[in-house]
C-alpha cells in the first residue's frame, strides 16, 4: 500500500473523530487503488471498464461476502461494516441520489459499509496492512502479474495470447493506465492529510478537490522537474507527455509508476509538497 504502513500516521479512535461519509470517501479511494493496481498488472481488463454503478454493485457483493464468510472479519471489523452501512443512504442522498435510485437502498448501503471498512482498515491505529492484504486477496485483487491472462488463454484454448500484442516481448509502461493510479494515490495522501485536521464533510471534499486541480498539479510538476526529479523520473515524465498532454498528466503517470515500484520515493516526493511528514533518515537511501 501507499504510503507504507510505518509511514501511515494512523489515527486513534477513528470512528469518534471522523464522519462515516469521510471514511467512505477514503475507503472508495483505497478500493480504486487496489483495483487499478491489480488491473495494471493484467492485460485482460482496462481501468476504464468500471462505471460508478458497476463499482457500487461489486462493492455491495464484496461487503456481503465479507460479512457472511465465517470468521473472516473480526468482531470489531464487523461492527465497523455495520456502522458504515446503517442508514448511509440518508446522509448520501443529497450528492448520490441518482446512484441510490439506480442500485437500490440495500446495495448502496452495503457498498458504503465496505468503503467505510476499507477506510477504517487503512487509517485506524487498531488495524494494519496485513488486514488490507487479506481483504484484497479475498476480493481477487492480489494475484501474480499476468495471472488472469494465463487463465483466459487456458479457457480460450490459446486463442487469447498476451504475447501476441505489440510490445509484449519487452517491458512497457501504459501511461493512460498509470495516470489514474497516480491520481488516486494523490487522493489518498491528501485525504489522509485532512483527516489529521478534521473538517466538515462538504469542506473536506471541496479542499481535496482544490488540491487535485490540474492547474495545481501543473505548477507542482514543473517545479518538481526543475528541482527534485532524478534523471530516470525526468525521462519517464517526458515520455508520458507529448504536445497534447500537460505536466500534470506526466506527474500523475510518475506517481502511478512509483506507487507500483518505489513507494518510499513516492512518499519522499509528496512530503516535499507538505502532504506528509518527511521520510525518516533510515529510509532515504
Amino acid at each position: 500500500m501507499t504510503p507504507p504502513d510505518e509511514l501511515r500516521d494512523r489515527l486513534p479512535a477513528t470512528q469518534g473523530m471522523l464522519a462515516r461519509t469521510d471514511l467512505a470517501f477514503l475507503g472508495d479511494a483505497v478500493w480504486e487503488y487496489l483495483v487499478l493496481r491489480h488491473q495494471y498488472m493484467q492485460v485482460v481488463r482496462s481501468p476504464y471498464t468500471e462505471s460508478p454503478t458497476v463499482r457500487t454493485v461489486r462493492q455491495a457483493k464484496v461487503s456481503t461476502l465479507f460479512y457472511l464468510k465465517p470468521e473472516f472479519l473480526s468482531t470489531k471489523e464487523k461492527s465497523v461494516l455495520r456502522w458504515g452501512a446503517a442508514t448511509s443512504w440518508l446522509s448520501s442522498s443529497s450528492f448520490d441520489k441518482e446512484m441510490i435510485e439506480q442500485v437500490g437502498i440495500e446495495q448502496y448501503s452495503a457498498s458504503c459499509g465496505l468503503r467505510v471498512l476499507l477506510g477504517w482498515t487503512y487509517i485506524d491505529r487498531r488495524s494494519n496492512d496485513s488486514r488490507l492484504e487479506a481483504m484484497a486477496k479475498e476480493m481477487g485483487l492480489f494475484v501474480e502479474v499476468g495471472e488472469e491472462d494465463k487463465l483466459l488463454s487456458k479457457v480460450t484454448n490459446g486463442n487469447f495470447g498476451s504475447k501476441l500484442r505489440p510490445g509484449a516481448q519487452r517491458p512497457r509502461m501504459f501511461f493512460l493506465a498509470l495516470a489514474p493510479l497516480g491520481y488516486v494515490v494523490l487522493r489518498m495522501y491528501v485525504t489522509r492529510y485532512f483527516f489529521q485536521r478534521p473538517l466538515r464533510p462538504a469542506e473536506m471534499r471541496g479542499r481535496v478537490g482544490m488540491a487535485l486541480r490540474d492547474e495545481e498539479l501543473d505548477m507542482a510538476a514543473a517545479g518538481f522537474m526543475r528541482d527534485d526529479a532524478t534523471p530516470e523520473e525526468l525521462q519517464l515524465m517526458k515520455a508520458a507527455r507529448d504536445e497534447q498532454d500537460t505536466y500534470a498528466f506526466a506527474f500523475k503517470c510518475l506517481l502511478g509508476q512509483l506507487a507500483l515500484t518505489a513507494p518510499y520515493r513516492l512518499h519522499q516526493i509528496i512530503s516535499g509538497f507538505g502532504w506528509a511528514r518527511p521520510l525518516p533518515a533510515e529510509f532515504t537511501s
